[in-house]
């Protein structure tokens, strides 16, 4: 429990300070592990199209989570003030068939620990959002064949932002709120 309240009090005392500074675009990651390195270049091209070039993160949204190497490591929460509120929105990189939703799949089977075994064939095109993605595990030894599914649902409104490869889907803001 003293972990739980550490991180409550973190979070009450991180929030307290963002709403006392106002900010135009502030960002935080979420990794349990967070690897620095891989927020260079999101880093860079957001200093290069936002503060250099004056355009707004509204247009270049897709750009920077595009080039990013930011998409299977962490999800990345903005905030920003409209009007005298400070507003939040998380940003995950969602892919059909490895992170649906922008939840990982695990790489082991949690049943039968077989490693990849996950069937991802009959979840469409990888960027395809829809309701639930469901993944089966398609082991078979001797004792016959695992039967472990995995199910992801959305579970909350999103926009989505569409890179190549995979998609970021942004969590707490509707349509009427400023990327």
């Amino acid at each position: 429990m003293p972990t739980s309240k550490y991180v409550l009090c973190t979070l009450l005392f991180a929030w307290t300070q963002v709403s006392r500074w106002k900010p135009t675009n502030l960002f935080a990651f979420d990794a349990p592990s967070f690897h620095p390195v891989f927020a260079t270049t999101f880093v860079l091209d957001f200093f290069q199209h936002i503060i250099i070039d004056g355009r707004s993160f509204r247009t270049v949204v897709g750009l920077l989570f595009s080039s990013s190497t930011l998409a299977r490591h962490t999800g990345i929460v903005r905030f920003w003030t409209h009007d005298a509120d400070v507003k939040h929105c998380t940003f995950r990189w969602s892919h059909s068939r490895t992170q649906p939703w922008g939840k990982p799949v695990s790489y082991q089977c949690p049943t039968c620990y077989c490693v990849q075994a996950w069937d991802q064939k009959g979840n469409g095109p990888s960027s395809e959002l829809r309701g639930s993605v469901t993944i089966s595990c398609t082991y078979k030894g001797k004792e016959g064949r695992c039967t472990k599914q995995l199910f992801f649902e959305q579970s909350h409104p999103y926009q989505t932002l569409k890179p190549p490869e995979g998609i970021w889907v942004a969590f707490g803001i509707d349509k009427s709120d400023l990327l």
